[in-house]
């Protein structure tokens, strides 16, 4: 355990180090590495860090999970000790102080941490937080895409070789709808924990 520490350690350093987007360097506050269980059996993959993480100390999506685990009781503690919880993007992407969605090369550029996140902890679940996050890493994480264009991926299993891709709603997402649906969302939540085994 203490190799795959050290390994997040600094791969952490290189985040926080990173000067590949000089959009984002210019308007980040810090660069936000993951952070959790370093050989986690589920890893959380949020889209980019919230205002609030990039603010803070913790993880990227440390934000996102206190906020899932309120709307997903199937992963409040102490499932959440077993996490390792991360972003797609590493920091806030601004234009002109205001926040904006991450640009295709902030992806691709950020990615190289992800997947190295992924060869360090081994998860064998993969929860990917919101339609962007869940579209773009399925896009990179399978040889030929497992779904149609268009088609709903939420709560589906896509399995890879080494870990299972599970596109889950956000919590913004969740709150939007209505009673029944929200019930019938955690009811399908709950069955999937079961089968995770958290």
């Amino acid at each position: 355990m203490e190799d795959a520490l050290e390994q997040l350690d600094t791969l952490a350093a290189r985040v926080r180090a990173c000067t590949r987007c000089d959009d984002l360097l210019e308007c980040r506050r810090r660069a936000v590495p993951g952070g959790g269980h370093p050989h986690t059996h589920v890893m959380v993959v949020t889209w980019c860090p919230e205002e609030a993480d990039e603010a803070g100390d913790g993880p990227a999506g440390a934000g996102t999970v206190e906020r899932l685990a309120a709307s997903m009781p199937a992963f409040a503690a102490p499932a959440r000790d077993e996490l390792y919880v991360t972003g797609l993007i590493k920091c806030v992407p601004r234009t002109g102080g205001a926040v904006r969605a991450p640009r295709a090369d902030e992806q691709e550029h950020c990615f190289e941490y992800l997947s190295r996140e992924i060869s360090i902890t081994t998860p064998h679940w993969i929860l990917t937080v919101g339609e962007e996050t869940s579209r773009f890493l399925l896009r990179k994480l399978f040889r030929d895409l497992p779904h149609s264009e268009g088609e709903s991926l939420e709560l589906r299993v896509f399995d890879n070789p080494a870990f299972k891709v599970v596109p889950v709603a956000t919590p913004e997402e969740i709150a939007r709808r209505e009673p029944r649906e929200q019930k019938a969302y955690r009811d399908r939540l709950r069955a999937l924990a079961q089968r995770m085994g958290v």
